[in-house]
Formats: C-alpha cells, structure tokens, sequence
C-alpha cells in the first residue's frame, strides 16, 4: 500500500471500497497498523477500534472542518507530533463558516450580486479538502454502493457530485478497491501524479486486522 499511494508523503491519498466490505474499514485498519508500527496518528472515524494503540489519537467528531483538521495535526500523541492522518469517510468534512456578512455593506455588494450563487455540494467537500493544509500524509476513504467496476472509468457508472468523484480532484492517488478472494483484493489507480500509473491494476494480500467490526 505504501508503493502504491505513497504515504510516506506529504500526498492526500483517496481510497474508495464498496460498502460493506471488509476493505470498507481501511481507513482504521491503516491507522491501526501505523500507530502499531510507530508512527503517531491522528484518526477521523465514527467507528474507533476496540483497543487503541498508544499512538493512535481517535477524533469522533461526526462533521470536522478544514481548520479542526489542521489544529489537530499539530496536536502531541503521547509527546510526539503526528505524522500521519487518516479521515474515514471523508465526505463528512464540513466548510468552515463564512465570516459574518456585513451588514452595512452597500445594497448593491456582493450579497446582492444574481451572480454570485452559493457552491454546490460537491465542490464545497472540494475545498474543506483543499483548505486542509498540512505537511504529514493523509489518507481519505469513501465507499460506494454498487460492486466497483474496474473495467471502467468511474465517471462512466457514479454521479459527477458523488464523494469518490470528488476524491478523484483533490486526491492524488486515488485507488479503487474490489475484492477478488478472501485473501485479495484488486486496486484500480483510478487518478495519480504519475501519470503513467493512472489506470494500472494491482494484486494486493489483504487480510484486514481484526478491529472493531462495523
């Protein structure tokens, strides 16, 4: 996984598995075994494992902004900085407040302009990812609902505004999961920095820990 994504980067990695699966929870799985093997970590979940490492801080907060996100980066785990930061479900992230309107503006400013329309959905989940602004790696999981199609782009069987897609612009690398046995899964580069690597296909052994179970 570390090849593939490159984590030991300062990179924002995408995962995307079907829901459901047991490649669903790779997001604590990750973060589980990072904290294990040394590396102090920061965890975005609803759904915390059953023990915790000692180097694993575990955030439950259902609807995180950019700016908790970048003040608990810089938070100590048992004295040592984070170095890596997992967000399970990444579509929970939430804008930032705007500032106050202000309220003495004249009639014709911007809160006024028939042009100035508020931001969809999608690209609002766009930017709370983008004003995330840290130098350790991050690891962003969504799922989808149907089987993953491998032998498709994404744009071809998901709506344009569904989280995966997002992930796709804001996410390099993005990899596509699909179970292909109990012990494998296949991973589609569905988007990568690389170029030469987007849409290469890789067997991956994975034999999830066994944390809490969903």
């Amino acid at each position: 996984m570390t090849e593939l994504a490159e984590l030991n980067f300062r990179h924002k990695v995408g995962i995307i598995a079907q829901r459901g699966s047991r490649e669903a929870k790779v997001g604590r799985d990750t973060a589980v075994h990072a904290a294990k093997a040394g590396v102090p970590t920061v965890l975005y979940t609803a759904y915390p494992p059953e023990t915790i490492p000692a180097l694993l801080a575990v955030d439950e907060t259902p609807t995180p902004t950019a700016d908790d996100v970048n003040v608990r980066a810089k938070r100590l785990i048992n004295g040592k900085m984070a170095e890596f930061v997992v967000i399970e479900r990444y579509e929970r992230l939430h804008p930032v407040p705007p500032p106050a309107a202000d309220w003495d503006e004249p009639v014709d400013g911007p809160y006024d302009d028939p042009e100035n329309e508020p931001e969809s959905w999608a690209d609002q989940l766009m930017w709370s990812v983008r004003d995330i602004r840290i130098d350790i790696p991050m690891l962003f999981t969504t799922v989808v609902t149907p089987e993953p199609d491998l032998s498709r782009r994404m744009s071809k069987w998901l709506h344009i505004d569904h989280p995966a897609m997002v992930m796709t612009d804001v996410c390099k690398p993005t990899l596509l999961l699909r179970r292909t046995s109990p012990h494998t899964v296949e991973a589609l580069m569905e988007v990568d920095p690389h170029e030469y690597r987007t849409g290469n296909r890789s067997a991956l052994n994975w034999t999830p820990l066994r944390v809490h179970e969903s």
